[in-house]
């Protein structure tokens, strides 16, 4: 009976002193990297790995990736520590859909990550290839998307960087650039055609010939919301990808995550300066707009004496519905000018898609460059008399004012090499020729005006 009382009394105390020994304060930040590299990438994802390393998991910090490799089978989990990789787990071995391009996949693993490494705010980061909002054919070219401008691109540059991928490489001829600066990584460049091709797409696995496609996304990030982080949104997104920061692409997200953090051009392999977003997740108490506007910063301090054709941009996902609003006002307002003179409004549109700032896939524009090349053709048939000055076409002018901005102030924060320097941080789909199947699918096309105004240019 007397070892029984002093059990319990020993007992008592130990409870008492866990309930006053004070509870470990969880990090700012846990941030889960999904990377699937089981393609032609996935030698730079270690290159990526080492950089997250030379900082690793502090008090502020968890860094974790989820792993998709080559000749590999399963999902591996690692929780990066400084100058290490720790294997938290391995599941799914033996199941050939565990590609890494599922929405279960993506939902699990953000459930892995806030399960079992809790945080005040959490990132999802996608590292992969990436074609913006068109969901690809596998193995299939379309015609209309295949040969685009030729673009002047560094050699060194081509040879290092698999996301780029170009036809006739064997034949290009070294020839200097007009109007590059010449510098220690760009020294000589050659023209190459350069074809976005339709055998890349979201998260693409080589192996299983699977990716997942943009409604796919939707629904992860919709689940991971209401039933992961309990209705709350995922702080910050980022897409270490190319051609994603695309006002279809925040429209699927917003309602999902607070900051997207992506590129309207192509990326280079090497992706995102890790080393830089890592440290910057570091500093105690740190902001999702603060994150999103240090990794556009460090992206450009990686690249700008580099190439020429670099992006990245910070976007506020609260301002994707007011963005919608603006363009529909400004479709609908440019409507009411056809009525008066279509010709003209026709041409004014052709020749501003022709002018605005473009990118390599041909497809994508970018959105206020563009609304600004309408504005200069509006004013000048106006100011030659070519078209009346009724108030209508004032009533345009101010609506494309509003919208821009509207991107002004969602964009928080957007970089741009000189061959792109009119790109101001959120691209849109304006297809030089026909409209993809893909497209009527999106959320965009299906609660915005862009689509008929798309049908009815295209085909008028």
């Amino acid at each position: 009976m007397k070892n029984c009382f002093i059990k319990h009394y020993v007992y008592m105390a130990a409870c008492a002193l866990a309930c006053m020994a004070p509870l470990a304060a969880k990090p700012n930040w846990t941030m889960l990297v999904f990377v699937q590299a089981n393609n032609n990438l996935s030698s730079f994802a270690m290159q990526n790995f080492n950089d997250m390393a030379m900082i690793g998991s502090t008090e502020n910090l968890t860094t974790l990736v989820q792993w998709y490799q080559p000749n590999k089978p399963g999902i591996w989990r690692y929780k990066i520590e400084l100058g290490r990789m720790v294997l938290d787990e391995c599941i799914g071995t033996n199941d050939p859909h565990a590609d890494g391009t599922t929405t279960n996949e993506l939902v699990d693993a953000m459930r892995w990550a806030v399960n079992k490494y809790p945080a005040n705010q959490y990132s999802l980061v996608l590292w992969n290839h990436g074609i913006g909002i068109i969901d690809p054919v596998w193995g299939k070219m379309r015609p209309w998307q295949v040969h685009q401008p030729r673009l002047g691109l560094a050699q060194e540059i081509v040879r290092d960087n698999q996301r780029i991928q170009l036809v006739n490489l064997a034949e290009a001829v070294d020839t200097p650039l007009a109007g590059l600066t010449d510098n220690t990584a760009t020294t000589t460049c050659c023209l190459l055609d350069y074809v976005i091709s339709d055998t890349r797409g979201i998260l693409f696995n080589e192996q299983s010939r699977r990716y997942m496609d943009n409604a796919s996304l939707c629904s992860a990030l919709t689940t991971i919301k209401t039933d992961v982080l309990n209705n709350q949104k995922i702080d910050l997104l980022g897409m270490d990808a190319c051609l994603m920061a695309m006002l279809e692409v925040g429209y699927l997200a917003k309602d999902a995550a607070k900051i997207l953090v992506a590129s309207q051009e192509v990326e280079l392999a090497r992706g995102w300066n890790w080393l830089e977003v890592v440290t910057m997740m570091n500093v105690a108490k740190t902001t999702p707009s603060s994150i999103g506007e240090a990794i556009v910063s460090s992206f450009e301090t990686l690249y700008k004496n580099r190439i020429p054709f670099y992006t990245q941009s910070a976007i506020n996902l609260d301002g994707m519905d007011p963005i919608r609003e603006s363009i529909d006002a400004v479709i609908n307002t440019y409507n009411q000018c056809k009525t008066d003179n279509k010709t003209k409004m026709h041409d004014i549109i052709r020749k501003a898609r022709h002018s605005c700032q473009r990118f390599s896939s041909q497809n994508y524009i970018d959105l206020h460059s563009f609304l600004a090349e309408i504005q200069k053709h509006l004013e000048e048939q106006l100011e030659a008399g070519s078209i009346k000055k009724l108030r209508v076409y004032n009533d345009l002018q101010a609506a494309i004012t509003i919208c821009q901005n509207r991107i002004e102030s969602t964009v928080i924060a957007s970089v741009a090499g000189q061959n792109l320097a009119r790109a101001r941080g959120l691209s849109i789909y304006f297809p030089a020729g026909r409209i993809d199947e893909s497209y009527p699918l999106t959320a965009f096309a299906q609660e915005s005006q862009w689509h008929n105004f798309l049908k009815d240019f295209l085909h008028a």
